[in-house]
């Protein structure tokens, strides 16, 4: 499975980015390329992301929601995924670590849309994590 990996460094505390990047339901506001995340029941979302002219879906559930270090998620239906958000408090404010890994279900499918997917997910998860950062470091009086 490809791994990708991305960290930034947020000037706000770990309390505070763990509420933000927990509501995955507002990941659309961040991302272009995610057009919907719906909460469909329990730690469940169906996420809907549009890839070079292809609607791509998938079901995950939350695995690890430990405030404030670490929510993680994986994938029960669609596209076969993992991944996480690892936070780090550090003297300037937060270290977040976000990783993700994923599957597609057929060698035709990953021939076809693999060179958009990686590109795509790292794209999609430093505009999140950049919006992330705006975000809270717009904020006055939070670091």
């Amino acid at each position: 499975m490809p791994l990708i990996r991305e960290t930034v460094e947020i000037k706000a505390s770990p309390e505070t980015v763990f509420e933000l990047i927990t509501k995955v339901s507002d990941f659309p506001l961040f991302a272009g390329a995610i057009k919907e995340v719906r909460f469909i029941t329990g730690s469940t979302y169906r996420w809907t992301v549009r890839v070079g002219g292809i609607t791509l879906d998938w079901d995950s559930v939350v695995t690890e929601f430990e405030c404030p270090k670490r929510f993680a998620w994986h994938s029960i239906r669609g596209i076969e995924n993992q991944g996480a958000y690892d936070l780090q408090a550090t003297p300037e404010g937060t270290q977040v670590t976000f990783s993700m890994s994923y599957h597609l279900e057929n060698r035709l499918v990953e021939a076809a849309i693999a060179p958009l997917v990686e590109p795509l997910i790292h794209r999609v998860s430093v505009e999140i994590l950049d919006a992330v950062k705006l975000r809270l470091e717009c904020r006055s009086g939070d670091a």
